[in-house]
């Protein structure tokens, strides 16, 4: 180590001087500008995050909710969780729109990873788009609700859960059948045509999720279908009992 004071073991380098009252190796200085600059933008992704999972109306028991905190039971879940990840990484590096499906009985996860996707998009830099999640029935409600209502424009709700980048349309084929069916059927095609992805979580059969679809919107729907996930695992809240 040196003994002088105008040099910088760590870079080993000469110190310059600054401001005409100290020497500082311009290394170290850069080195904590970069440092403070990255808990600075940390704290602004976090804070940014949060807002976003507040507008995104993310009820309550899923905030927390992410793909790090995912309960594996088994092997298959780990693998789950992976696919969950790629896809959000197609979007991502393919910049283009695709659609997923989650399927299984209550309580094994299917909201916990659909909205985990949500969160990861933020991970992966994709800070700028817009999220969402809706419940199939509360968002087909809410359609429903503007008719009888002159201070509502049903347009003005099917513009905004079309044009999310994107949509979590949680337990499709819940007590959403006639009308509203037809409705979250006009969502998805409209979501197509304005090049957003969507994720469906139901506890239907993937098969019984495309027959819950009018032709059309099936077929633009599966045209960009990146992959479904079912998971067959028993509920995590009989697991506690």
């Amino acid at each position: 180590m040196s003994n002088n004071l105008n040099y910088c073991d760590k870079h080993k380098c000469n110190k310059e001087l600054i401001l005409n009252c100290r020497w500082e190796c311009k290394k170290c200085i850069s080195e904590s500008l970069k440092n403070g600059s990255n808990q600075h933008e940390e704290v602004s992704l976090k804070n940014l995050l949060s807002m976003k999972v507040k507008n995104a109306h993310i009820p309550l028991d899923l905030k927390n909710k992410d793909l790090n905190n995912f309960l594996f039971t088994d092997e298959e879940d780990g693998k789950r969780v992976d696919r969950a990840k790629r896809y959000m990484k197609q979007i991502v590096e393919k910049k283009t729109h695709l659609n997923l499906m989650i399927n299984g009985p209550t309580g094994v996860g299917k909201s916990h990873i659909a909205v985990g996707i949500l969160k990861y998009c933020y991970e992966l830099n994709y800070f700028r788009n817009s999220i969402g999640y809706s419940t199939s029935f509360g968002l087909a409600s809410k359609v429903i609700a503007t008719w009888n209502n002159p201070d509502l424009n049903e347009e003005d709700v099917l513009k905004e859960y079309t044009e999310i980048d994107l949509l979590v349309i949680d337990d499709l084929g819940y007590d959403d059948m006639g009308k509203k069916a037809e409705i979250i059927n006009k969502i998805i095609y409209r979501r197509h045509e304005n090049q957003k992805s969507t994720i469906i979580t139901s506890n239907l059969k993937a098969d019984q999720v495309l027959e819950y679809m009018d032709h059309r919107t099936r077929s633009r729907f599966l045209s960009y279908l990146y992959s479904y996930i079912q998971i067959d695992t028993e509920d995590f809240r009989l697991k506690r009992i």
